[in-house]
């Protein structure tokens, strides 16, 4: 009786590590196999840690004034949103020769748009008409900045200035 038993735990202990090694190449129970790149599916399974990147934020901000047509702007601004929109306004009244004109709306430098870790565009038109937008690709904002100027109007709008306010490495993580 005792040698029955003795091979009955033998036969069990040998199902049981063979569907053990199994598993380890079933994609199911094993996730690594279809996907290496999960956290702790290194070579050999042993874990391998993760590289944290720490991209600081980098801020923009672009203001136009339709009297003058003066355009000022910030790019790469670390310091914070306030920071940005106060570069781009001194940039923005420098470019109307120190002067700060008041439009028919009764503004001067106005802000048309402002971004962190993107891109702003603004495009100018007939009429002293202008409009800025952003997103995160260049190209994107460049043509939003377009069609924002010339909707609705007989003129076409060009871009008078665009760019990109992100950590060079920003997109490559």
């Amino acid at each position: 009786m005792k040698i029955i038993f003795f091979v009955f735990t033998i036969f069990l202990t040998s199902l049981a590590l063979a569907n053990g090694l199994n598993a380890i190449n079933d994609p199911v129970m094993n996730p690594c196999i279809q996907r290496p790149n999960l956290a702790g599916c290194g070579s050999n399974n042993s874990p391998q840690p993760r590289q944290v990147i720490n991209i600081p934020n980098r801020w923009g901000a672009i203001y136009y004034n339709a009297a003058n047509r003066a355009v000022g702007y910030s790019e790469n601004n670390t310091k914070g949103y306030r920071s940005a929109n106060k570069e781009a306004l001194q940039n923005c009244i420098k470019a109307g020769g120190g002067q700060d004109p008041k439009d028919e709306n009764g503004e001067g430098c106005s802000l048309m748009t402002e971004y962190r870790n993107a891109c702003g565009a603004i495009a100018l038109g007939g009429k002293n008409r202008g409009a800025a937008r952003s997103a995160v690709l260049l190209e994107d904002a460049e043509q939003q900045a377009i069609a924002a100027c010339g909707k609705g109007r007989s003129y076409k709008c060009t871009i008078y200035y665009s760019g990109c306010s992100r950590h060079p490495d920003y997109l490559r993580y």
